[in-house]
């Protein structure tokens, strides 16, 4: 099994970021690395499938949450031609309002979950992919998150 590590200079805001040589070789035994990086080995396929398993659970959370907001945004819309349709002058131009603003949270809202679920498939191409190699190490928890 190959170690991987990073020179002690590196510093993330506290020690236990640090990776050396030798806590490489521990963590990758434990299957951690220090930070949260995740290490999984082709030795470990119980680990690699409960990953696997904890991505797709994730990939449906995230997909649910995209058909709710979607069909709050439907209904919205609904609303609104209901609304507008009954209105005045002076009530439809406030109905447009409050309903835009609505309408722009709700696509914000899907956007990032859309992302999030492209961010989570990427991840799950990944992990399938292990076997070309040793080892696999994660260092997601070195990029800011989004």
């Amino acid at each position: 099994m190959a170690t991987l590590g990073l020179p002690s200079t590196t510093s993330h805001g506290g020690s236990d970021s640090n990776i050396s040589a030798d806590g490489a070789a521990a963590a990758a035994a434990s299957g951690v690395m220090a930070g949260g990086a995740e290490c999984l080995g082709t030795g470990e396929p119980q680990r690699t499938r409960a990953a696997l398993e904890h991505l797709q659970q994730k990939i449906l959370k995230v997909t649910e949450q995209i058909r709710v907001e979607q069909e709050a945004r439907d209904d919205n819309v609904a609303e609104y031609l209901k609304l507008a349709h009954n209105a005045d002058k002076q009530q439809a131009s406030r109905i447009k309002q409050v309903f835009e603003k609505k309408n722009q949270k709700s696509a914000q809202t899907i956007a990032h979950l859309h992302k999030k679920l492209e961010h989570y498939h990427k991840k799950l191409k990944e992990i399938e992919q292990v076997g070309d190699g040793d080892v696999l190490v994660n260092f997601s928890w070195l990029t800011p998150s989004v």
